[in-house]
């Protein structure tokens, strides 16, 4: 399979070339099981694995910079895709649930137990192992707080624990993510102001 090719531009054209697919207008004709189980069957335990085995590897400095790209085709492969079908995945709830929950795992894994730190990294910046992960988990970071937020915005998730299988599911993970853990409050406050606004133009409109 060109996902593990040995040259890395053969597998990050594959990978954007899966994503696309995925994102197609065409997919609204696929069926709700039939996109849970390509979704849950195919583009997340790829992803986790391609993203495992980058994280693993021990490449030159010069390669840290195509590794960091195909991290973040990776993440893009799991949130994308996700996203974009969002509205028809909640169809099928049970199903749905058992994708996010996978999800959650892997961002677990790959955000880990450490809080956020900052990293001076700048454009003029050379690469290193510790910038590759710090960037990576703020790119995972930034793609796990965008989808809470558009499950705020349609009512799958709420800032209460209780609310719901999601909500209880959502937080009691992200709670567990040290990463994450110090930024819980303000995803929340974030969501809530958010809905709010939504709402309040919505109003107007009306």
């Amino acid at each position: 399979m060109l996902l593990y090719s040995i040259f890395q531009i053969v597998r990050q054209q594959a990978l954007s070339v899966l994503t696309d697919a995925l994102l197609d207008r065409h997919g609204s004709g696929v069926t709700e099981p039939a996109l849970c189980s390509i979704i849950n069957g195919i583009s997340i335990p790829l992803a986790e694995k391609r993203i495992t085995e980058l994280l693993r590897s021990r490449d030159d400095d010069s390669d840290y910079e195509n590794t960091m790209v195909e991290l973040e085709l990776c993440i893009s492969l799991l949130f994308k895709p996700l996203l974009h079908h969002l509205k028809i995945l909640l169809l099928v709830d049970t199903e749905f649930i058992g994708i996010w929950i996978s999800l959650l795992g892997i961002m677990t894994q790959l955000l880990g137990d450490e809080p956020c730190a900052s990293y001076n990294l700048t454009p003029e910046t050379i690469m290193t192992r510790e910038g590759l992960l710090q960037r990576t988990k703020e790119l995972g970071s930034e793609y796990l707080r965008n989808a809470i937020m558009v499950m705020f915005a349609l009512g799958v998730l709420s800032d209460k624990d209780t609310d719901n299988e999601m909500s209880s599911v959502t937080w009691a993970a992200i709670g567990s993510i040290g990463y994450c853990k110090p930024l819980v409050s303000e995803w929340k406050q974030s969501a809530m102001v958010d809905t709010s606004i939504a709402a309040e133009n919505t109003n107007t409109e009306g």
